[in-house]
């Protein structure tokens, strides 16, 4: 008689956690890209940025239904990813003599030391904008709007907060690079004709929201945004 099906079980198993990582992973780079999107309107001036900040805002209970549907993916992402790292730990409990890193890259072999880099950075960067505690102040502008765009240019004038934020920017890029490859892999696409295709799929996302992301912090600190 064959054991019953559980779902409990299915979801905690290694093929599960890999499933519920690339799902929520795919969550995640949607968030990423509209999040650079977003942030890339400082370069449209104050106007529009304070604009679009009071939009969000203006979204109320769609806001929050967004924050904590992100959340709960967070926190799924980590624990599976977690669990998934204390099962391959155990599964090899002394290290090889000789390790020979075959058809794999840097960021691919430490995606545990970014995405704990990713992480710590979210928790600050939610303390700063979001939570409004780090080098923040209570403006607004001509059109009585708080005024986001000066708060976000006067931070990254700041050169600590600037090179903490590009370090996040690296970690993100490379945990990128890899983890969309993964995802593809995972949920079956990355076959046949396909593979080689989705294999660069990572890596360009990486490099397009490291830009992105990059560009903004480095234009207010070199005075090209005020």
């Amino acid at each position: 008689m064959s054991a019953r099906f559980s779902p409990r079980h299915a979801l905690n198993s290694t093929v599960g956690l890999k499933v519920a990582m690339a799902v929520t992973g795919l969550g995640m780079v949607g968030f990423v890209l509209q999040h650079m999107a977003g942030h890339l309107q400082v370069f449209q001036g104050q106007d529009a940025y304070n604009d679009y900040a009071a939009f969000m805002q203006g979204l109320g209970g769609i806001k929050w239904g967004a924050r904590l549907g992100l959340l709960a993916i967070l926190v799924i992402h980590v624990v599976a990813a977690v669990k998934l790292t204390t099962r391959n730990v155990a599964a090899r409990p002394s290290r090889y003599e000789t390790l020979k890193a075959r058809a794999s890259t840097w960021y691919g072999r430490n995606m545990i030391l970014t995405g704990w880099v990713v992480l710590a950075f979210l928790l600050f960067h939610l303390a700063h904008f979001t939570g409004e505690v780090v080098a923040y102040e209570q403006l607004t502008d001509a059109m009585g709007r708080r005024d986001i765009y000066t708060n976000f240019v006067r931070s990254f004038q700041n050169p600590l907060i600037t090179a903490s934020y590009l370090l996040a920017v690296v970690a993100v890029s490379f945990h990128l690079a890899h983890a969309v490859g993964s995802m593809f892999r995972t949920l079956g696409l990355a076959t046949g004709r396909f593979k080689a295709p989705l294999y660069k799929v990572g890596p360009a996302i990486g490099l397009v929201t490291g830009l992105g992301f990059a560009a903004v912090p480095l234009a207010c600190l070199l005075g090209l945004v005020q």
